[in-house]
């Protein structure tokens, strides 16, 4: 329950702070860089997280787990968007 509660908080979270700290980019306003990188740290710490559990996991074979780690790398906020609502799901081990 803990890693489901850090996943949904990291990524909502670097969702909402990328997109407020472009629109400062955009208006120009001061503070839009850290919320840029605070914004990349929440991301980077989804990533840690749900590569970790996808690592882990002994539902899914081996070119499954490419295919995640790939997709969660290149298309980070899409797969990571899949990853939470239906892919977690069948990934995660009961014993988690």
């Amino acid at each position: 329950m803990r890693n489901l509660q850090i996943l949904n908080i990291s990524f909502t979270s670097s969702i909402v702070v990328v997109i407020v700290g472009a629109l400062f980019k955009i208006m120009h306003y001061p503070y839009s860089q850290p919320l840029m990188i605070i914004g990349l740290l929440s991301l980077l710490v989804f990533w840690y997280v749900s590569l970790s559990e996808i690592k882990s996991s002994t539902k899914i074979d081996a070119s499954e787990k490419f295919m995640w780690f790939i997709g969660l790398i290149f298309c980070g906020s899409i797969a990571g968007l899949v990853y939470l609502l239906s892919g977690r799901k069948r990934i995660i081990n009961n014993n988690q």
